[in-house]
């Protein structure tokens, strides 16, 4: 069982209770102020789960996705600013129903995807002809079979979602190529929302924490840390990234838009 007083960002032993939440406590570390929760995820083993997608899963998956694509739409648009993307071998680390694997193909990509939710695995089948693997890319089949393979890693909306995020950043580091680009957004603490959530949270003594409660979740793959801007390049800097260039044009400024090379 994980030691939640160990903060999941620095690694130190500083890690103390801060905000008690809906079905979790909210820790923040003494040292680095890392905010995550005390919940983790359970992974299921391959696709050998019998359940399949139903009716209604299926439809309010197809509804999200006219939104979906347009935004990784612009996502890609902002790849193709820094880097070539035809011909490249890209991962897309968190594919969810797998639009951005789709355009990448499109844009005649060599592509690999993660995805470690069943159901959206068999939706990527279903709809995208897409196989993404369930390892998470900490895992021995990503370590051991793609070392240094990629050329270009993208990470939308899933930093905030893993268990362990310096572990995730540190497998990202293991699969690419020298010189090679990641690309990632997760939410931003420093966004207004956060802010006065906390605010509320102190003032009423815990009994009103506004936004806290979704900002955060202990649902199964829900939001379990938020990084500041800070935090995030530092972590990035540590597992040998350089970041390059930051957007806020292309999302919501609630997020963190990034983009950084590998070290050589």
């Amino acid at each position: 069982m994980y030691d939640f007083n160990q903060c999941k960002c620095c690694g130190k032993q500083s890690g103390k209770p801060k905000y008690n939440l809906k079905n979790m406590v909210l820790y923040a570390c003494c040292e680095c102020d890392f905010h995550y929760t005390n919940v983790l995820d359970g992974f299921e083993q391959g696709d050998a789960d019998p359940r399949h997608l139903t009716t209604n899963e299926l439809h309010f998956i197809e509804s999200q996705l006219a939104q979906n694509t347009n935004q990784l739409t612009r996502d890609l648009d902002f790849v193709r600013q820094h880097t070539e993307v035809a011909g490249s071998a890209c991962l897309d680390v968190g594919c969810g129903a797998g639009v951005f694997p789709a355009l990448l193909h499109q844009a005649g990509a060599r592509v690999s995807a993660i995805e470690p939710q069943l159901l959206l695995r068999q939706f990527c089948r279903t709809r995208f002809n897409i196989t993404p693997r369930h390892e998470v890319v900490d895992s021995p089949y990503w370590q051991q079979g793609f070392a240094e393979h990629f050329d270009l890693v993208t990470l939308w909306d899933t930093l905030e979602h893993v268990n362990f995020p310096a572990a995730t950043i540190a497998g990202i580091n293991r699969v690419m190529k020298p010189h090679a680009y990641l690309f990632l957004d997760t939410p931003a603490r420093e966004s207004f929302t956060y802010r006065l959530s906390e605010w509320s949270y102190r003032l009423s003594k815990g009994r009103n924490p506004l936004m806290l409660n979704s900002l955060y979740s202990g649902k199964r793959f829900g939001h379990k840390q938020i990084f500041t801007q800070t935090q995030l390049r530092e972590l990035l800097e540590q597992h040998c990234f350089t970041v390059i260039a930051r957007s806020t044009l292309h999302r919501s400024k609630n997020k963190h838009v990034i983009v950084c090379q590998k070290n050589g």
